[in-house]
């Protein structure tokens, strides 16, 4: 039988430094959403000057695409606006036209 080194238990059940667990996404992709607030270009569209309109609030889209944000692990969405219009969200600025996968972050619906 051998023993396992208090030393080694300890190293590999610790979590890295600064790791924040994924938090469960509301909407999923497919999902008709729309826009809770009127969204601005933060820069990161190239095809609009920074600080443009690109989605005026009530404007129904769909999630085409779920991802993280690197930062914090929390959920963004890539949503399609009418005419082809991508722009990255949080759940905060977005709105359930559908319903949604869940009622709160981490609660099944």
């Amino acid at each position: 039988m051998t023993e396992a080194i208090p030393s080694q238990t300890a190293a590999a059940d610790a979590k890295p430094a600064g790791f924040i667990p994924p938090r469960e996404p509301i909407f999923d992709w497919g999902m008709r959403v729309a826009a809770a607030e009127d969204l601005f270009n933060d820069g990161s569209h190239p095809h609009a000057p920074e600080g443009a309109l690109l989605v005026p609030k009530g404007t129904p889209g769909e999630v085409v695409r779920v991802g993280k944000s690197e930062e914090d692990s929390t959920p963004v969405y890539l949503v399609e606006f009418p005419g082809s219009v991508m722009v990255g969200c949080f759940e905060d600025e977005l709105a359930p036209i559908s319903k949604p996968l869940r009622l709160a972050p981490g609660v099944m619906g």
